[in-house]
């Protein structure tokens, strides 16, 4: 973390994705990136289309994996204090 802040390595950009749920333990790609959130809009539109869920899974679903996301961000955080790293 060092070589970053005095500027020796290049900080990688992160997706926007990454950046808006503030992941500091869970490092994603951008295709898992766009999996998460396109692909779940699209398994929304699709399962609203098909009439097996009401329009406001559209909305909701996106929501719920950004927190099971962050949630899984958060466990992996605390398994590495816990381990003295």
């Amino acid at each position: 973390m060092s070589e970053y802040r005095r500027g020796r390595v290049a900080r990688p950009k992160r997706p926007w994705y990454a950046r808006a749920l503030r992941l500091r333990h869970v490092y994603l790609s951008h295709a898992w990136c766009v999996v998460f959130f396109e692909g779940t809009i699209a398994l929304g539109v699709l399962m609203a289309l098909t009439e097996l869920v009401s329009w406001w899974v559209v909305l909701v679903l996106p929501l719920a994996v950004a927190a099971m996301v962050k949630l899984n961000d958060v466990i992996a955080g605390a398994v590495d204090r816990g381990r003295g790293r």
